[in-house]
Formats: structure tokens, sequence, C-alpha cells
């Protein structure tokens, strides 16, 4: 895995040239435009950023390119672009040939088999919180030049801190930083099934000029210039369950398992996500008492192997119903009109006495009293 941040400046070597100028011509944004197809795309800062830390250990960048299959024209053309499925086999191309989670950024390379005992750590765990515990503790262990630490303190977001020194000469900071921190959230989503919802992602490292929108990647507001570059996410993601195996981490599932730089392993993977996105559906349509039987009849499984399934992501279906049943009910009482006999029928329960009975095991408060509570301002058409 990749860790980076810096609290030194690092000056760049202008014989290899390796910070590109953005091309004058360039729209905002160009380092972040989506090809045919909707695969996002990066430009030539990001194409020479991957090989930055091999060309400066006296790598060919030309041989890079042939081994992941692009042409190598990229390399010196200033207004090149490939897309996120060319960048991934960039990385990985240059990740095998130097054997470096690192890319060769860092003076102390590590190794991939080393990266591999640090994830065993994390998947060994039963909850996310758990893992990231104990791969700040192994990478701490093992790393001189690498701090990490994470803070769970309630009743703020979680934030992890990565503290870096012992660049190689001639490399960017910013690119280390940018790649690792992407490489360690798609890991940590990889690990729990799912996206993680971050709050905020944080640079030690100056925004570069024309770098593409971290915004939109990270799906979350993004800062620079702090003294050590962080993830922040929500605390609740802390109990989600590790649903990957020492298996799956062994046969790379992770690292080589995705086609596409930009794609967050785990998205829709969850078979509990699925599950619950079908509740959604079908209470949406108020297709009345929803069972195992009907779940597993649009999901093409029977009830059994589902539950068994769903068993391995340590939920159980009855627990996924409530929690639909549970946030949906809340959403229409603050936000709607909607009679709590109405509210009832949308959530599938047959009589409103029966809906009101489960609303008080769920929250302690009846329906009215929550609503009056929390009710949100609601417009209504003015005629």
């Amino acid at each position: 895995m990749q860790f980076a941040d810096s609290d030194r400046e690092v000056r760049l070597s202008e014989a290899v040239l390796l910070k590109t100028r953005r091309p004058a011509a360039a729209p905002p944004g160009g380092a972040d435009q989506l090809a045919a197809g909707g695969s996002r795309k990066v430009d030539s800062y990001y194409i020479r950023g991957v090989l930055q830390g091999a060309v400066s250990k006296g790598y060919d960048p030309v041989a890079l390119l042939r081994e992941a299959n692009l042409d190598s024209a990229v390399y010196f053309d200033p207004g090149a672009e490939i897309t996120g499925g060319e960048l991934q086999r960039l990385v990985m191309a240059v990740r095998r040939t130097l054997n470096d989670e690192y890319l060769g950024y860092m003076e102390t390379p590590c190794k991939q088999e080393m990266s591999y005992l640090v994830g065993r750590g994390a998947v060994d765990c039963k909850t996310f919180g758990q893992a990231m515990v104990k791969l700040v503790k192994l990478v701490n262990a093992v790393r001189h030049d690498l701090e990490l630490s994470i803070d769970a303190s309630p009743p703020g977001d979680v934030v992890m801190t990565f503290k870096a020194s012992g660049f190689s000469k001639a490399t960017e900071p910013h690119l280390l930083t940018w790649f690792g921190l992407y490489w360690v959230y798609k890991f940590q989503c990889w690990l729990v099934g799912r996206r993680i919802r971050l709050t905020e992602v944080g640079f030690s490292t100056a925004r570069p000029e024309g770098a593409m929108d971290y915004c939109r990647v990270f799906d979350c507001p993004t800062m620079f210039d702090l003294p050590h570059s962080r993830l922040k996410f929500d605390r609740s993601c802390l109990n989600a369950p590790i649903i990957r195996t020492a298996v799956e981490l062994r046969d790379r599932d992770f690292a080589y398992g995705l086609t596409d730089w930009f794609e967050i392993p785990g998205r829709d993977q969850s078979l509990a996500s699925k599950v619950e996105q079908v509740l959604i559906d079908l209470y949406r349509d108020r297709s009345g008492p929803v069972g195992l039987d009907m779940i597993g009849e649009i999901m093409c499984c029977s009830p059994r192997t589902l539950s068994r399934k769903l068993q391995r992501e340590n939920v159980t279906f009855q627990e996924i119903k409530v929690k639909v049943r549970r946030e949906l009910a809340q959403r229409l009482l603050a936000s709607t009109n909607l009679t709590i006999a109405d509210i009832a029928e949308e959530v599938g329960f047959a009589e409103p006495a029966d809906f009101t009975r489960a609303f008080v095991t769920w929250t302690g408060r009846t329906p009215s009293d929550f609503r009056a509570q929390r009710r949100k301002p609601v417009i209504t058409a003015v005629r």
C-alpha cells in the first residue's frame, strides 16, 4: 500500500523533466475529463507522475510504458491523455517491475510481500475500525520513514493521518500523496465491500496548477497545504464488518482485480447493500409485506443461500429490513405530510398500530413524538 506525506521541500530535477507544464489551451479541469464510455482521463502530469519515481531510480520510462501496453509517445507529448484503465495498467506495471508499492518514490522501497503481510493483518480483523488500528500499528512497526495515526475520539469524524519522509531525489511529494491516499482509500472500500463515505481529504502539499478535480474523485471536500495528509470519514464506518478473506488477498483480488484506476472496489459488491437496495425499491412501490422468499426470487437466489451469504457479511436479512424500514420511516415522518397510516403502508405494515409498536422498539419514541421533535419544514403549494 502507498502512504504519503511530507514536511520538507523537494527540489525537482529539470534534467529529467519530472514536472510537465500544462498546455495553454487545456480547459479548466483538463486533468479530470471523461473519455468515451464514462471512463475518467488523466493528462501528461499524471502520466509522467506514475513514472517519476522509477525514472529517478534509473528505469527506462519507454520500457515501462511498453510493459503496460501503452504507446511510449504519451511520455513525451505534453498534451497526451490516457484513460483510467490505461492508468491502472501503468501503475501496476511500475509496481510489478520495481517490486515497490511506493512506485519508486521513497528511498526505501516497500516490497509487495510486505504489503501483503500488512494487508493480511487488516483482513484478519472483524470490523473496519479494528482493521485500521491494526494497519496503523503494522506500518509504524516496519517503516522508519512513515508514521500513521488514527483518531477515533467521539463525537467527531475519524481522522487517519499520514506523515512521511525519505522521498527519492527528484520526485514530487504531491504525486505520491495523491496516489497513496487514493490507493489506501480503495483498499479500505475493498475490505468492507462498499464505498466508504469520506467527509474530507487533506493534502500536505500545495495544489498543483491544473490538477484534477479531487473533490469529484474522492466525492468529498479536499484541502491543501495542511501540516499532514489525512483521510476523514464518518465514524459509523468503524463497525462495518470486514468481508474479505486472506485467500482473496493472496490471490491479489484487490491489487489486480480492478480494470480502471478510478474504480472503487467494493462499490455494489456487498450482498447486504444489494439486498438493501432491493428493499428500498420494493417499499417505494408499496409492495406490501416483504420477506426473504421475495428477495431471493428477485435476486435469483434461494432464501437459504441468501441467508448463508449474508451471514458471511455478519448481518441478517431481518437486520437489513429493520434498517431500511426505520430509515425510510424517519425520513417520511421528518419531511412529508403523510399520515401515520400512509407511512405505515409505505414501509410495509398492514396496520398502523403494528408500525407504531415497531417504531417505538426502534427509536424509543412514537412516530408522532418523533415527528414533533425532528420534523423539517415542509413547503406546500400556494394556490
